[in-house]
């Protein structure tokens, strides 16, 4: 047996750039509309739910198995595991929405959406350790279904600059953002009685 073909075909750990690369390739390119690129962080927040077998390495952007990349890059299902998964960046969460990140701060004051965690990122020479929010993109996708009363067409085309639409609205105190009964079966598709079921 030919030690060195043996050694040749087997595969070792990949580095979470690539695997998050391929994971970018599958998407398509260019990526899909509102789609923000899957990053080597994505990729430790993958392992951590169990989809990636950790190899080593750093734990936030760890070894990952190729093999365990490629079938995952084959699933149809990647874009909503991603979506469950992989929480954003307020400026991911940005481009998710595709609206400017300002308009996506102004959400966050208005208390549509809050953080589900964060992370520190050092940027050593350019002024240290920076906090960064972390939100969930299931909920980031969501905010153009449960808030439609949001022109969103004209949030995603008002021009850089301008001020933005979301000015204009004051933030609802806490406990007393409510959604109708109505808007709530609207939502899922249901009827009243059924979303009257579900509160009881």
């Amino acid at each position: 047996m030919d030690a060195e073909a043996v050694r040749a075909a087997l595969r070792g750990p990949a580095a979470a750039f690539w695997a998050a690369e391929r994971l970018n390739e599958a998407l398509g390119e260019p990526l899909p509309f509102g789609r923000p690129r899957v990053t080597a962080a994505a990729v430790g927040h993958l392992v951590r739910a169990g989809h990636l077998a950790y190899l080593g390495g750093d734990a936030d952007c760890p070894d990952v198995h190729p093999d365990q990349v490629e079938a995952m890059a084959r699933r149809r299902d990647l874009p909503a595991l991603l979506d469950r998964h992989v929480p954003l960046g307020p400026d991911q969460a940005a481009l998710r929405l595709g609206v400017r990140r300002v308009d996506f701060d102004r959400m966050v004051d208005l208390g549509w959406i809050t953080p589900t965690g964060a992370v520190e990122i050092d940027y050593k020479r350019q002024g240290g350790v920076t906090r960064v929010p972390l939100y969930s993109a299931q909920d980031v996708a969501l905010l153009p279904v449960i808030r439609p009363e949001v022109d969103w067409h004209e949030l995603r085309t008002v021009a850089p600059g301008r001020r933005s639409p979301l000015s204009a609205l004051t933030p609802t105190p806490e406990g007393r953002d409510t959604v109708l009964m109505a808007t709530i079966g609207r939502i899922a598709g249901v009827g009243r009685a059924a979303v009257a079921n579900w509160r009881r």
